[in-house]
């Protein structure tokens, strides 16, 4: 476990990061213009309106947290599929995500609230704007996922195989490298109703008898030493793994799904793994946080063109603070297991510089999912 006040000091510094990070995305200046603004308090009861009604196109969706420690999240469903989300809202925060909706009905969803799921109702024609440059961001991207899955399951069976037969040792080796392709693509994953929490779930996140996936294995080899009990949790996550690689194959995307998945992955990043809280047990939050950033830098890489033309200074300069967080990862990386510093190990002026870079990096990113729904919407 890591030294308290070193714990302590790192969970300052992102709330330092956090509270930047959703002022940046909180502001409805910032919103499209003709996108719908919609706004959400989160309640002990869930979410208010607990339903509500748009017109078909870009809207963009402010969520507050009205004084609740039981509700701190908002997702929007199309059937059982997750489309847009913003997590960790806590007490006097507002944070907000576009998307583009076509006439239909949604779930609104407020987890923890004593009310049941909402709906939003959208009516209306669509008129989109979306011509071959959405459809080769999307195409893109969705070959960025694919290739990610293949490779989490291809990388994931040698793990399982080693967990299974008891190789404690080889197991702790291969534990860091399917972790990473997961982490680029958290987001999506997230999409697929409970298979993102069998897969990575921590566990205070899910019920006892729920626990299992990557971390469950993840605490017996380094807690417990013991892999014991471990063959029916490893044989899951295989399974689950692989369910994953054929969602991805016919998941429905949206450019600016993908720009909040980008903003997604960078909130992964300051609420999660910069306080070194995601591998408590294996402390390879490095990787897990490189997993990330990556995953955000092909998102963006893949919508960046759709906003050349409207602000191409933005572009550049989201472009210029990827290569500032790269560059100040690069102090910690080694050519030992796990190719990056355990995350014990950093001081002080280590987390206060990782935090000024994706301090930079998530005020600008944040900026793009509005400015993606202006091409594909009215």
């Amino acid at each position: 476990m890591n030294r308290l006040p070193l714990r302590a000091l790192i969970a300052a510094a992102a709330l330092g990061l956090l509270a930047l990070f959703v002022a940046a995305c909180g502001s409805s200046d910032e919103a499209p213009a003709g996108s719908k603004e919609m706004t959400f308090t989160l309640t002990d009861a869930g979410c208010e309106p607990h339903n509500a009604k748009a017109p078909a196109g870009p809207i963009n969706f402010q969520v507050e947290n009205g004084g609740t420690g039981a509700v701190t999240e908002l997702e929007i469903l199309d059937g059982e599929t997750i489309i847009g989300e913003r997590e960790n809202i806590t007490e006097g925060l507002t944070r907000s995500f576009s998307l583009t909706l076509e006439e239909g009905e949604y779930t609104v969803r407020c987890n923890g609230g004593e009310e049941e799921d909402g709906t939003l109702k959208v009516t209306g024609t669509l008129k989109t704007k979306a011509g071959p440059e959405v459809e080769k961001a999307i195409a893109d991207y969705r070959k960025y996922l694919i290739e990610n899955t293949e490779e989490l399951t291809a990388r994931t069976k040698p793990f399982v195989a080693a967990v299974i037969a008891g190789e404690i040792a080889k197991a702790k080796q291969l534990y860091p490298v399917a972790r990473i392709n997961y982490e680029r693509i958290e987001p999506v994953a997230e999409s697929f109703g409970d298979l993102d929490p069998r897969i990575d779930a921590r566990e205070n996140d899910v019920k006892p008898s729920e626990f299992g996936g990557f971390h469950r294995i993840e605490k017996a080899l380094w807690e417990e030493e013991d892999l014991k009990g471990m063959k029916p949790v490893a044989e899951e996550l295989q399974e689950d793994v692989d369910e994953l690689e054929e969602n991805v194959k016919g998941v429905k995307l949206q450019a600016v799904q993908i720009a909040n998945g980008a903003n997604e992955l960078l909130t992964e990043v300051s609420t999660s793994k910069i306080t070194g809280e995601e591998e408590r047990y294996s402390h390879i939050d490095l990787v897990d946080f490189k997993g990330n950033v990556e995953g955000a830098e092909d998102a963006f890489k893949t919508v960046a063109p759709l906003m050349e033309k409207q602000d191409p200074q933005l572009v550049k300069e989201i472009e210029k603070d990827f290569a500032a967080v790269y560059k100040a990862l690069e102090p910690y990386e080694t050519s030992k297991w796990p190719g990056v510093v355990l995350y014990g190990e950093l001081s002080e002026a280590d987390t206060r510089k990782l935090a000024q870079v994706i301090d930079a990096l998530a005020e600008k990113l944040s900026l793009v999912p509005a400015q993606i729904a202006k091409g594909e919407g009215a």
